[in-house]
């Protein structure tokens, strides 16, 4: 399965979950063998293998034990910023947001009870 935009969060969780178990399978290893080396309970590499919510923490450690870290990378691929804005900042990153004013549509001001 892919995981897309139309996907719930548990679904998603639970997709993650069978990665983590196929992962571990591939590389001939039990789940009491990952938790052991990434240093969680028997019982968090189930919840996380059945896709139940839990610490990212935990994810983390089985990941890195997997040998999957990169993965992780392409999860929140770093932002680069846009070359005009750094142009018209001179260089400097932007720190904060501004939200974007709405100007009121414009035309004749009436009364109320004219129509």
């Amino acid at each position: 399965m892919r995981i897309t935009q139309l996907e719930t969060d548990e679904a998603i969780q639970v997709e993650l979950g069978r990665r983590v178990s196929s992962l571990r399978l591939s590389q001939n290893m039990s789940q009491e063998q990952l938790a052991t080396a990434a240093g969680v309970s028997k019982r968090t590499v189930q919840r996380l293998e059945r896709g139940l919510p839990g610490q990212f923490t935990n994810l983390i450690r089985c990941m890195r034990v997997l040998q999957q870290l990169h993965a992780l990378d392409a999860l929140l691929p770093p932002d680069s910023p846009n070359p005009i804005d750094l142009l018209m900042r001179r260089g400097r990153v932007r720190q904060r947001s501004r939200v974007a004013v709405t100007k009121p549509a414009t035309g004749p001001w009436v009364w109320g009870d004219q129509k």
